[in-house]
Parts: C-alpha cells; sequence; structure tokens
C-alpha cells in the first residue's frame, strides 16, 4: 500500500512518541478544551488514537475548573502527567498559561510532558519571565514543540527543559469522510479572534458562491447533556473516583461532536479558504482543497513549511489576491 503524506507525519509522531512512553504506562491527560474551538477538538482526538497505539492507560482527566491534583495522584500515583497540544503555550491565551504552570508547580516530583503546542510570548512580556522561572524550577519537563520556528525560541528560552520537536498530533484522527455534497462553491473560515490578520481575507468574484463562518456550537441542547457529568463531577467532588470514567468517556463525546459540527461546516465548500490552522487540517482530512492565511503569530506558516505542504490539496496564501485565483482554480 502507498504510504500517503498523512501516514509519515502519524510515523513521524509515533517515532517521537514511543522515546517517552513504555506501553502499557498509566498516565493523566490535562487541560481538556471545554470550548467550542473545534481545532482543539480535533487534537484531543488525535491523541486519544495515538494514546491507544502506543498503549497507554488513561486513568485521569481534567478540564482546568475540574482539575483535582490530590485526586490525580490518587488514580495515577507514579505515571506521566500529560499537558494538551494546542497553540496556548504563550501571553496570548493565559487562562490555558495559568493551568500549565499551576500543574507544574503542583507536580515537581513527577514527570511532566507538554505536549506539542506553538509557542506565542512578547519578548518582553512578564509572562515569559514566569514561563522562565516556573518551567525552569522543574527537573523533569518535556515540551513538546509542533513547528521548528517555535522549537528554536522553546530552546533559548527554556534550556533547563528538554524540548523536542513533534508534529502536531490531531493528524492522529486520520483521514475523515466529509459531510455529504457540497452546497456552495467556498466555504470561508475566518477568525474572529486576537490571532486574525485584518487584511489577510477573501473577496470572491461575482458568480462565486461563498458562506463564511468561524467555528461554532452546533446544537446547544445536546452540548449541554454532554457536559451533565463534568459538572456533576464538579459540584460534588467526593464522587470524582467514581466518576472520573463517565467523565473522561463525556470528554471524547464532547470532542467528537465539535469536530463532526465542524466537518459539516467545512464539507459545505467544494474548496476552502480560511485562516485557522486546524480548519486547514481537517479539511485536508476530509478531502476538500483548503487555502490558508497565516494568523498573527506565525504558526500556520510555520506548521505548512515545515510538514503541512507535503499534504497534497493544501496551499498557503500570501494574500487576497492569491485567495481569489486559488479558488477561480479549483471551481473551474
Amino acid at each position: 500500500m502507498e504510504t500517503t503524506a498523512i501516514d509519515k507525519i502519524q510515523a513521524d509522531t509515533l517515532t517521537v512518541l514511543r522515546t517517552l512512553f513504555e506501553p502499557g504506562q498509566s498516565v493523566a491527560l490535562l487541560d481538556f478544551p471545554d470550548h467550542f474551538n473545534a481545532g482543539d477538538h480535533l487534537i484531543w482526538l488525535g491523541q486519544l488514537k495515538y494514546f491507544e497505539q502506543l498503549g497507554l492507560e488513561i486513568n485521569y482527566t481534567a478540564d482546568p475548573l475540574r482539575y483535582d491534583a490530590e485526586l490525580l495522584r490518587d488514580l495515577v500515583p507514579d505515571g506521566p502527567i500529560l499537558l494538551t497540544g494546542g497553540g496556548n503555550l504563550g501571553d496570548r491565551w493565559t487562562v490555558d498559561q495559568d493551568f500549565r504552570e499551576r500543574v507544574i508547580q503542583d507536580f515537581p516530583d513527577r514527570q511532566i510532558i507538554q505536549l506539542p503546542q506553538s509557542v506565542d510570548f512578547s519578548e518582553e512580556s512578564p509572562r515569559l519571565a514566569m514561563a522562565k522561572s516556573v518551567f525552569g524550577a522543574h527537573p523533569d519537563l518535556t515540551i513538546l514543540i509542533r513547528d521548528t520556528v517555535s522549537l528554536s525560541k522553546a530552546r533559548d528560552w527554556f534550556p533547563t527543559c528538554r524540548v523536542m520537536f513533534c508534529p502536531d498530533l490531531a493528524f492522529g484522527v486520520g483521514v475523515l469522510e466529509p459531510a455529504g455534497e457540497a452546497a456552495v462553491d467556498v466555504l470561508y473560515l475566518k477568525r474572529a479572534d486576537s490571532e486574525s490578520i485584518p487584511e489577510n481575507g477573501y473577496l470572491p468574484e461575482r458568480g462565486v458562491t461563498v458562506t463564511q463562518r468561524d467555528w461554532e456550537i452546533g446544537s446547544a441542547p445536546h452540548w449541554h447533556y454532554l457536559h451533565i457529568p463534568a459538572a456533576f463531577a464538579m459540584q460534588f467532588p467526593k464522587l470524582g473516583r467514581l466518576l472520573q470514567p463517565t467523565v473522561a468517556k463525556f470528554y471524547e463525546k464532547i470532542s467528537t461532536a465539535a469536530v463532526n459540527r465542524a466537518i459539516a461546516n467545512l464539507s459545505a465548500g467544494k474548496v476552502v479558504v480560511t485562516d485557522r490552522l486546524h480548519a486547514t487540517i481537517l479539511a485536508a482530512l476530509i478531502g476538500r482543497d483548503v487555502a490558508a492565511f497565516d494568523n498573527a503569530n506565525g504558526k500556520v506558516r510555520a506548521i505548512y513549511e515545515d510538514y503541512l505542504n507535503t499534504v497534497p490539496g493544501v496551499t498557503f496564501l500570501e494574500s487576497p489576491v492569491e485567495a481569489r485565483a486559488f479558488v477561480k482554480s479549483s471551481i473551474c
């Protein structure tokens, strides 16, 4: 069977991960993304797929609100503590950085592995100084970095940590099926947050049908239903041990629902134009041609240049003019 670009990214990832884990090892997996960003949920599901292949036992998991250090020690007394991957290691998304630093300080005696991230600190930021202090004080902290631009920065900023390159774990989900036929020519998924570059945009030509949106929740009642076990665990912390398997199962259901909603959105276009990294990855995984603008911290370009460029159907955009040319050539 022919090896695909996705196969190679997965194989390269497993090669790195196998240096860090032993089959059957008990681990804790923290920082579940309890929000609507489907990209973070794609990462979560990719992590679960890789860990299944590695034979890891995830015996404790939590989002920042439901994190219980004592319960973690009880359920995972000696295995590594994993912090989920993504793009929030820095001073832009401080809730995640606060949580990361809290866990690292809570467990100075345990192996902690930060799963693949991009770094996003301002050079003179007091949060960078804080991260240097917290990370540097831990004797067994491994930081996996998903692009070589961030890798160079992380090795400079955190010289006492073990810093390693590893591709984004979202690719662990593998090739997926689209959700039916396209309804419009272009699905334009544009960021509406601080990572957006306003001048990076797509203005359609006459006769091109376009649907524009960002990530969205889908069915609100279903979303709230999926959160019942975690809410119950937070309300009754003494039942944490008993509820842990159910909470973990429903975390996976939440991520699956978010990713399925994103697949439905992206499938609506014959092609996809976006400035979101994981909309780019997910569109490629469902077989849609996709063109990506960079975002404010440069992670889209960095990951495209490192390995996303090897995935068929993925194009990097430098300007709105290039976006229009991409659409014209793709839908004609």
